[in-house]
């Protein structure tokens, strides 16, 4: 514990580096400890056995789940769209539940779909960003994350009043110094998991649902994917299969899914 203390305080003096004044300066001029050390926190979340202190950053910085209200609520959330024939497919089967999602889209893809986007939000649900393009932030400067950031916002933003996201998850969940800069300088709160299906590595959707209904609780946050743009062909049929099965132990278990902004209100 004690050391999970040092390492925040060493995240905030990073975050407090990438931001001098209010500016954000490039990760290359960060010494390397400072651009990786959120990941290394970060990283918690690839091993279920984790102790919360692996698995968080300093309060307000990022999200992993809801609050602890008693609430029987999660939230379903679905990266790397809109896609086409993905998005509106598991709209439809969370509406046919009586459930609301969230879908982190990736910029690119907005500027192409724009209407997809119209009629999730029109149905309901909740947008996100996942930045413009799908871009693994420990492989960037701080300045080019912030770009990309700034651009994926603009896209949403684009679409027409209403549309500015509130959340933001990162390309693959990987934090650098650069994405809380950048995400803080765009008013947006960090969101990552907890509980993912891991679809793109799994071959049989029950298996991928099984996966989830071990971290099925009350604020749960839950990552499926309703494309495919950046995952093995296959992966967002497999999450629509899956789907289906996580919506019945949803139901089984008093439980409901909702927007992220219900999920992680005051």
């Amino acid at each position: 514990m004690k050391g999970a203390a040092v390492a925040r305080r060493a995240v905030r003096r990073a975050v407090s580096t990438a931001l001098p004044g209010g500016r954000i300066v490039r990760s290359a001029a960060l010494p390397a400890a400072a651009h990786l050390l959120p990941s290394v926190l970060v990283l918690g979340q690839w091993w279920p056995r984790a102790a919360p202190p692996l698995r968080s950053l300093p309060g307000g910085l990022c999200r992993w789940r809801g609050p602890d209200t008693g609430r029987p609520e999660v939230a379903l959330t679905f990266d790397d769209g809109p896609d086409p024939v993905g998005s509106l497919a598991v709209a439809g089967l969370l509406e046919e539940a009586g459930m609301a999602g969230s879908f982190f889209t990736v910029g690119e893809l907005v500027e192409a779909n724009p209407e997809i986007v119209r009629e999730l939000k029109a149905r309901g649900h909740e947008v996100g960003t996942h930045g413009y393009r799908h871009r693994h932030h420990l492989l960037q400067r701080g300045s080019d994350t912030a770009a990309d950031l700034t651009r994926a916002v603009s896209a949403l933003e684009r679409i027409g009043p209403g549309f500015r996201p509130r959340y933001f998850r990162p390309p693959y969940g990987q934090v650098s110094a650069g994405s809380i800069a950048a995400c803080q300088r765009a008013g947006l709160e960090m969101v990552l998991w907890s509980a993912w299906g891991r679809e793109w590595a799994e071959q049989e959707p029950a298996a991928v649902a099984a996966r989830i209904a071990r971290r099925l609780e009350p604020g749960a946050i839950v990552l499926l994917h309703d494309s495919e743009a950046t995952s093995p062909p296959g992966t967002a049929a497999r999450a629509r299969e899956a789907l289906g099965e996580v919506l019945a132990k949803l139901d089984a278990a008093g439980l409901r899914s909702v927007t992220l902004s219900d999920l992680l209100r005051r």
